[in-house]
């Protein structure tokens, strides 16, 4: 139920969208004492992809102090990650706690709709006045420290009027669509297409591995995630033009490249799990804000980019950005100052992270790479990959792993040439 009376409202800050980088940011916001308005299209629990979390997600849930709350969710822990090769051969699984052995290491697989809730739900109990099925319609003004929203509350054209705006709407990007900041990469035109497939028993124990395992076509991969005892997200990726071209509707698709897939179809079938459910899909195009904030408004999680669904960094991105936002908001409402630098300033630093795990999915995609083959000729940097695989990036010093990679590379070229 929408906390607020009909007719216009006016608050210091409106958020606009209530997934995890929403939830963060008017949770930290409120929680400074100040009036924040978080506004979502649709109504809680709604599903949701990306089941799959990155250790370092604790860091900002613990900050929440949500952590127990969301313990008592009873989602499978995730454990560690496992890759499978085009050719159908899997790598030894890769335990998180072997490279750091404390409960911080390990996270969870989740239902979306359960954890976006709570989240949510922590957003109001931190003071948020939280409104669902609102839809944002457009920015009538411009004006930092009196921005004026028009947005659709079911079906009611409402004015909100906020001293700084939150950008968290997902890939609708309202606000860097509006301001025309939304670029898209010329890398990666791929395509997601998942579903969901169950047991009658239960067939996944309470601590469980996510399973990347590639495809021999479109460049692509699946994965396998085990959301409860005896549920697996199943998903596909790859490049939309070859999955396209398989078949006319998502579900075919996707059930041929199963077929195809003989890890896949086999590892469904051991399991004697039934496909139930629809076919979903969404275009996992990779893009990026040309900038992140401006006077009076800043964005947060996939309204500020989107890189790759490969590591699970969609929720980390946009729980770290929710919190680095609005700890900025924050200092530019205590000083007065919401300019475009003060809502920004975290993000220098912020990009200089992400761009280390962008390149980490850039090795993923490359074919002429095999990170068991560099890891066994530079057994010292499997500490640094295992910070990245649990997105151990913000706070941590340097790495020169992507240096060393480099010098690799160029080693198997020189091999390959004289042999």
């Amino acid at each position: 139920m929408n906390q607020l009376v009909s007719g216009d409202i006016i608050c210091d800050c409106l958020v606009i969208g209530g997934g995890p980088a929403g939830s963060v940011s008017a949770s930290i916001i409120a929680e400074a004492g100040y009036d924040v308005v978080l506004i979502e299209r649709a109504v809680h629990p709604r599903p949701h992809v990306g089941e799959s979390l990155m250790p370092a997600t604790n860091e900002v849930l613990e900050r929440l102090g949500i952590q127990e709350k969301i313990g008592e969710l009873k989602f499978i822990r995730k454990v560690g990650v496992q890759f499978v090769n085009p050719a159908g051969k899997a790598s030894s699984p890769f335990f998180f706690r072997q490279h750091d052995d404390q409960p911080a290491s390990e996270t969870w697989h989740v239902e979306r709709a359960t954890l976006d809730h709570c989240l949510f739900d922590n957003a109001s109990e931190k003071g948020a006045r939280t409104m669902e099925s609102v839809r944002f319609l457009k920015l009538e003004r411009n004006e930092p420290g009196n921005h004026e929203v028009l947005v659709d509350d079911r079906g009611e054209t409402r004015k909100i009027t906020a001293k700084v705006l939150v950008d968290a709407s997902g890939q609708q990007s309202v606000l860097a669509k509006h301001f025309s900041v939304k670029e898209m990469e010329p890398v990666r035109k791929n395509i997601s297409i998942w579903t969901y497939y169950q047991s009658c028993n239960d067939v996944f124990a309470d601590e469980a591995i996510t399973i990347i395992a590639r495809t021999k076509e479109a460049n692509g991969w699946f994965w396998l995630i085990p959301v409860d005892s005896k549920t697996l997200s199943v998903g596909l990726v790859g490049d939309v033009g070859t999955i396209h071209s398989k078949a006319s509707t998502n579900a075919e698709r996707f059930l041929e490249f199963v077929s195809q897939n003989e890890f896949v179809d086999d590892y469904i079938a051991s399991l004697n799990l039934t496909q139930f459910g629809d076919f979903i899909a969404a275009k996992d195009f990779s893009y990026k804000a040309s900038q992140p904030s401006g006077d009076g408004w800043v964005l947060t999680g996939d309204a500020l980019g989107f890189i790759d669904p490969v590591y699970s960094t969609g929720v980390l991105f946009a729980l770290k950005t929710g919190e680095l936002a609005g700890d900025a908001v924050v200092d530019g409402l205590k000083s007065g100052d919401l300019s475009q630098q003060q809502l920004g300033s975290w993000y220098p630093e912020y990009g200089e992270k992400v761009e280390l795990l962008r390149k980490l999915v850039d090795l993923f995609y490359d074919g002429n790479f095999s990170f068991g083959g560099f890891i066994s000729d530079n057994p010292d940097c499997s500490y640094q990959l295992a910070d990245l695989l649990m997105g151990r990036v913000f706070g941590r010093e340097k790495t020169d792993f992507f240096e060393k990679v480099e010098v690799w590379k160029n080693q198997q070229k020189q091999l390959n040439v004289t042999s």
